[in-house]
């Protein structure tokens, strides 16, 4: 079972930050992708979800600063999201940690991971600003970082499409990482202090990107039905990938490939065709 714990730091006090979460009527608010509404069934509620309605339930602790917020497709058999509001010098701390549930494939446990986090982030302006802290990448430490001009854009397009997940994360910048091992970086443009070279958003020209996945064909296909602006179709390459190409919101060509054995041939190319 995966287990994350997402560390969210605010500029609010921690009572108004834990009278907001505290009350479940507010989680269609801040984490619209999560649970979109809500409506009461006598005692319980019940949430539109990603995959179908589910039951919501919340119990909270004003002295320790615990909400310990339950969902599932059972009443009775409910997945605990627990979170913490802890209070600091100037503002306070929200500790929510994310439990695989029982029975939930690694892959959706991934999609609600992410939901979860671009959930969290919108607490970063609700609060008046802070950063969001996802856990460490075991990725490889050299890694890109673009320059955009659609910042939240280009970071639910790595995520929300691609897989990426994220392990860093405030108004201006975000660290994500692949379960392949790649890494990137997204940075905001035109921020005031930055060397002059990282003002200007990228036009997606000059360079590409490559991510190595376990089947070329079977992301063609997801990524073809969600509707991303497709290159090149999939197809085998001599030096050894079978790739195709899709392009990111800033322009920048990224080349999606598993290898498969071509005899006497090992290295790949230093270009994309």
């Amino acid at each position: 079972m995966k287990t994350r714990t997402i560390t969210l730091t605010v500029s609010a006090g921690r009572d108004a930050v834990f009278a907001f979460l505290a009350s479940l009527e507010n989680l269609p608010v801040w984490a619209p992708r999560w649970c979109a509404s809500l409506r009461r069934e006598g005692v319980l509620w019940r949430g539109a979800t990603l995959g179908g309605d589910s039951y919501f339930g919340l119990e909270a602790d004003d002295r320790t600063g615990v909400i310990d917020l339950f969902w599932g497709e059972m009443p009775d058999e409910m997945s605990l999201t627990p979170i913490r509001i802890v209070s600091q010098p100037h503002g306070s701390v929200i500790l929510c940690t994310f439990l695989q549930p029982l029975d939930c494939p690694d892959e959706l446990y991934e999609l609600y991971y992410e939901i979860l986090v671009t959930s969290l982030r919108s607490l970063i302006l609700r609060f008046g600003g802070g950063r969001l802290q996802a856990g460490t990448s075991d990725a490889e430490p050299f890694y890109p970082s673009l320059v955009t001009g659609r910042f939240f854009e280009t970071w639910d397009f790595y995520t929300m499409q691609l897989g990426f997940r994220t392990v860093y994360a405030d108004d201006f910048y975000v660290q994500l990482a692949h379960a392949c091992g790649a890494q990137i970086g997204v940075l905001r443009h035109e921020l005031d202090g930055p060397r002059p070279e990282l003002v200007s958003a990228t036009d997606g020209r000059g360079f590409w990107l490559n991510l190595d996945v376990p089947d070329a064909d079977a992301e063609f296909t997801r990524l073809s039905a969600a509707g991303l602006d497709i290159v090149s179709p999939t197809e085998d390459k001599p030096w050894g990938d079978r790739q195709f190409v899709v392009r990111d919101p800033n322009g920048v060509l990224i080349v999606i490939a598993h290898r498969h054995e071509v005899r006497g041939m090992e290295a790949r190319p230093l270009a994309v065709n």
